[in-house]
């Protein structure tokens, strides 16, 4: 489609169905900020409930985009497609994790008296919607430059995707769990600030589109859900995503490795 009757097509008739799931991964990331907005009490604190609820349509947001991009390459595609899927990763795995992460610590840190720790909490995760910023914006532009040669199995920087499942799942376990929250909300502090960095590292990761991959992800993923409706004990399910996307953020080390062996 050129230029011309790009502009002149009216912008329904460009949706196609993988720009419709984009925009489900976008209302499901959108929801799991009105779940804790809804629920703050005395604008500082925030349930439990609300937190996992907004934590697994996160997750599911997350099934939702590798839905997308499935479709997008196997079935249909649209000019709207590549900048659709951005913007609606924007919301549901950049601001809405930090929202997400900014409301569970800002209630434990009140709860303790410690304001200052909230000030940096706040500013930590400003930083984690900044570098999921600059991930996607470097990820879209290099589109654009044609004499880069990178292998289209790997990119550089973790995906935003990829960090929103890490915070999401990290904090279902440790929920679950009822583990002591004073050391496990530094340790949250701590791994948004190595997420930061690895967002917008030129660390190489692998593209996981192979089904190899994909399909037992997928599988885990569901079956979190699942455990999630019907009130089972989804602390496993959680843990094994938590365990998935760990092994995912330590992937150069072996990639790298690998390298230097064939060199």
């Amino acid at each position: 489609m050129n230029e011309a009757n790009f502009s002149d097509e009216c912008i329904l008739r460009l949706i196609k169905l993988p720009d419709l799931l984009s925009v489900l991964n976008a209302l499901l990331g959108f929801s799991a900020i009105l779940f804790v907005l809804a629920d703050v009490s005395g604008g500082v604190s925030v349930s439990e409930k609300a937190i996992k609820n907004a934590l697994v349509l996160i997750l599911v947001a997350a099934v939702v985009d590798g839905l997308d991009g499935m479709v997008a390459r196997n079935v249909e595609c649209s000019p709207l497609g590549k900048y659709l899927d951005s913007l609606a990763d924007m919301l549901s795995f950049g601001v809405a994790p930090a929202i997400v992460v900014y409301a569970l610590l800002r209630t434990y840190f009140v709860y303790v008296h410690a304001s200052a720790y909230a000030h940096v909490t706040l500013a930590l995760c400003g930083a984690y919607v900044i570098s999921g910023l600059l991930r996607l914006a470097r990820f879209n532009a290099k589109s654009f430059f044609r004499e880069e040669k990178v292998s289209s199995n790997d990119f550089e920087g973790f995906p935003i995707t990829g960090s929103a499942i890490f915070l999401a799942s990290f904090m279902l376990v440790f929920i679950e769990l009822h583990l002591p929250f004073y050391p496990y909300s530094y340790l949250l502090i701590g791994l948004m600030g190595i997420l930061c960095f690895l967002m917008t590292s030129r660390i190489r990761y692998r593209n996981i589109r192979d089904k190899r991959i994909g399909i037992p992800v997928g599988i885990v993923f569901f079956t979190l859900f699942l455990f999630y409706i019907f009130s089972l004990q989804f602390i496993y399910p959680a843990l094994a995503v938590v365990t998935l996307t760990t092994f995912y953020i330590l992937s150069p080390l072996v990639y790298v490795k690998k390298q230097k062996k064939f060199i």
